[in-house]
């Protein structure tokens, strides 16, 4: 009797602990957003025969199929491809296909999770913004129901910011090397990343950890017997694979007429603005005098990730995930622009749906115009934060 009592005793103290709320609202955000996405595994995109494609491949001919050029993604994403065809070969071609992506949704909602954490300490806001990462309409679509790849680099940009806020650079730059790995989108925080070794934040040796990571990435490959040029040219190929100035993209671009616009005139003139513009934004960063703090750091990275596909030619809707996702980190942080994520979110989401679904409620023109509009928002708040004094800009409130 007492041996029961005492269990009894220990349930009830268990089910008190402090913070226990905490763990059960984490689980039960989990299992919501596991089951939205479940529900939308069996959806095939106009683009899955490709992916289709690349997965008999592997498996039909195992480890063998590397030695050859059977897709234009890089290697790491086809070895998560090869891990599934290896340990889960009863899965659902379709549902197969979009694991890797599934997975990296909750990486990604982890790492927004110790983002907002590090502003106080708040574990009750830190879950919320892991719920709201979680259920982003655009990072539902983009994986579970798409399945792409987005989410697996943009975890890579949040986890090597999450590493520079605590000042493990070496981890940083390890995190965006995998990420640049999977994606060449990667190098839309590579502004962001200069920025911070002009400012002294990092070294130019941290810098040394990109293209170890992506060696060692395309190691196994090249080993099998894939040819090292074709392994090195992937990304420059992926760059001339679509033309058009912008490929249902909200950028400066989507105003311009797609049957009439006069692409090659305007690309290379497109790619002269951008590198104007990001490194214009570069100077006035460095120019100023202020030592980067954990808020401004999140709305740099944040207006990096914007400005650069906004003003680069040939992008694709799905270039803007990872301001998707960190403006989530960036509405926690600075809560009197809750709309700024909010309006991100949705701006990708109606795009997706010119792809997915052939049309869309608002003209793209128009989103891009919306978008310009949070761009300008972001940018006037990163412009305050180091040239106005501390006392009169909410960036005074950061804790370093």
């Amino acid at each position: 009797m007492r041996k029961y009592e005492a269990s009894i005793k220990r349930i009830w103290e268990w089910f008190h602990k402090p913070g226990l709320e905490n763990y059960i609202f984490l689980i039960l955000a989990t299992l919501l957003a596991l089951s939205i996405r479940i529900s939308l595994l069996r959806f095939r995109s106009v683009d899955y025969p490709a992916f289709q494609l690349w997965y008999d491949v592997i498996q039909r001919k195992g480890i063998r199929a590397f030695a050859n050029n059977f897709s234009d993604y890089n290697p790491p994403y086809l070895y998560l491809l090869y891990l599934i065809v290896r340990f889960l070969p009863a899965v659902n071609e379709v549902v197969a296909i979009k694991i890797p992506s599934l997975i990296s949704d909750f990486v990604c909602a982890g790492f927004i999770y110790q983002l907002v954490k590090l502003k106080n300490q708040n574990k009750d806001l830190a879950l919320l913004a892991y719920l709201a990462t979680l259920l982003s309409p655009s990072v539902i679509l983009n994986g579970s129901f798409w399945g792409q790849a987005d989410s697996i680099y943009t975890a890579g940009l949040a986890a090597c910011l999450y590493f520079l806020m605590i000042k493990k650079n070496w981890l940083a730059l390890i995190s965006f090397g995998i990420a640049f790995a999977f994606k060449l989108q990667a190098v839309f925080l590579l502004p962001f990343l200069l920025i911070l070794w002009l400012k002294r934040e990092i070294s130019w040796k941290h810098f040394l950890m990109i293209p170890l990571v992506y060696l060692i990435s395309i190691l196994p490959t090249w080993l099998i017997g894939r040819s090292l040029v074709s392994l090195l040219n992937i990304y420059n190929s992926q760059t001339s694979e679509f033309k058009g100035l912008a490929l249902n993209a909200p950028t400066l671009y989507a105003w311009i007429p797609s049957k009439t616009e006069p692409f090659a005139m305007l690309f290379p003139a497109g790619i002269a603005f951008s590198a104007t513009v990001i490194l214009a934004f570069v100077f006035v960063v460095y120019r100023s005098q202020t030592r980067l703090n954990p808020k401004q750091l999140i709305s740099l990275a944040l207006f990096t990730v914007l400005i650069v596909p906004f003003t680069l030619p040939e992008m694709h809707e799905r270039y803007f995930f990872p301001a998707d996702v960190l403006s989530i980190a960036f509405g926690f942080y600075f809560p009197d622009y809750f709309y700024v994520p909010l309006t991100i979110n949705l701006i990708s989401f109606f795009s997706y749906l010119y792809f997915l679904l052939g049309a869309g409620p608002i003209p793209i023109a128009y989103l891009a115009l919306a978008m310009a509009v949070i761009i300008a928002v972001v940018g006037r708040t990163v412009y305050r934060s180091l040239y106005q004094s501390n006392n009169d800009h909410p960036a005074a409130e950061i804790q370093p």
